[in-house]
């Protein structure tokens, strides 16, 4: 059925029941978009909150109005996304986290905000990074990134209205819950994909640039080349797999087959021990081609629904040989409308628009952060030198 839709004014005040036409579509992926989309005969707002409740879970969720399409004639279709969309609008001038866990860390980044801190799934290990200049919603996706965990977000509704605003970070959201997909029982459709990645069979690891230090050995802000792990793998900085290289190498000319290398960046690993964990365990992901499956299923069995991040069996005998696997659910998207719910789920891996974009960003906040220290003396140069060319502006030659 189609949930009801309560609508509220960009000030949470109550403006009554917007009723959807026909279906109510709702996206929602592991780290990207948690929208809505629908038709209505009345346009809300641009801003207007949006609260409804899920039929298949019973979470409450809230979304906000951001786009709305009205033809001359005919519903209006509005396009809405989740209300962790508003800390795009809380900035942080400059905050420094230095060892810190990931509970200060998260509740570092939501003070300039009013959602609160809620649990925390990840070890109690200490990192660091630097803020600077950057939204609410930016500084939660850097530590989620850097001391891991799944962003979580929930509102808790009082009285008809939502009384409180949380993000979490567990350690993964989702899990095993006892879902199949049964051709049959139904699965109505499943398509397999082999992403187009690389696929390395050794991997050069980097971790955090080193410091420049002066001849008392103080820090002179600036950096170096970046940590590498050759000090406790026998003076090679790379790890590699042979049987991945037998399978996936190159010709090497010679009637054998060599390395296919590749490079990955911890850039706020310091130890040489822990960043060659991290490069073997990366290794273990970028040997082998990665997989995703595109599934539509108007039922779901073993539990009465799949949620973001959960593990799923799925089984399709009519292919030859038969699809047997359990994947993890990356992406849904749920048509809810009056004759059921129709699914159609993404499992196994992000596609690379999403993650490659991600990785491309987080590898140029990184340089920044480790330029930022370094960039101090000569931004005041540069202003100094700014001034004088201003000063220069107001004399006559």
């Amino acid at each position: 059925m189609v949930p009801a839709i309560y609508l509220f004014d960009r000030f949470d005040g109550p403006l009554g029941i917007l009723p959807a036409v026909a279906s109510l579509t709702h996206t929602e992926e592991l780290g990207g978009e948690d929208t809505i989309e629908f038709d209505c005969m009345v346009a809300p707002e641009k801003g207007s909150r949006l609260l409804w409740r899920d039929p298949e879970d019973g979470a409450w969720r809230e979304h906000v109005v951001v786009r709305t399409d009205e033809p001359l004639a005919g519903p209006v279709r509005v396009y809405a996304e989740s209300s962790i969309s508003e800390l795009l609008g809380d900035f942080l001038e400059e905050e420094h986290l230095s060892a810190k866990t990931a509970a200060e860390a998260l509740a570092a980044v939501l003070a300039h905000t009013r959602w609160a801190a809620g649990d925390v799934g990840v070890s109690d290990a200490r990192h660091g990074c630097l803020l600077y200049h950057v939204n609410a919603l930016a500084a939660l996706r850097r530590v989620e990134e850097v001391w891991g965990g799944e962003l979580e977000c929930s509102v808790a509704v009082e009285d008809g209205r939502v009384a409180g605003r949380t993000v979490s970070l567990p350690a993964r959201r989702g899990g095993w819950r006892g879902a199949r997909l049964t051709r049959g029982k139904g699965l109505v459709s499943c398509t397999r994909t082999v992403l187009e990645d690389e696929v390395f069979t050794a991997l050069y690891g980097f971790g955090r640039g080193l410091p420049v230090l002066d001849e008392s050995g103080e820090h002179t802000g600036g950096y170096t080349r970046r940590l590498t792990f050759g000090a406790v793998n026998n003076g090679v900085n790379w790890v590699g797999s042979d049987e991945a290289r037998l399978a996936w190498g190159r010709p090497d000319g010679a009637g054998g087959r060599a390395h296919r290398f590749g490079c990955v960046v911890f850039a706020e690993c310091e130890d040489a021990s822990e960043l060659k964990a991290l490069t073997e365990a990366e290794l273990a992901r970028a040997s082998r081609p990665r997989v995703a499956y595109e599934a539509e299923a108007a039922r779901v069995c073993g539990c009465g629904f799949v949620g973001l991040g959960d593990d799923v069996a799925v089984c399709d005998d009519a292919r030859v040989p038969p699809w047997r696997f359990t994947a993890r659910c990356v992406r849904r998207v749920r048509e809810l409308g009056a004759g059921g719910i129709v699914r159609r789920l993404s499992l196994g891996a992000v596609e690379r628009t999403s993650w490659s974009a991600s990785a491309d960003v987080a590898a140029r906040v990184a340089t920044v952060e480790e330029a930022a220290s370094a960039a101090g003396e000569a931004a005041a140069a540069a202003a100094g030198a700014v001034s004088s060319l201003e000063d220069l502006s107001e004399m006559e030659f």
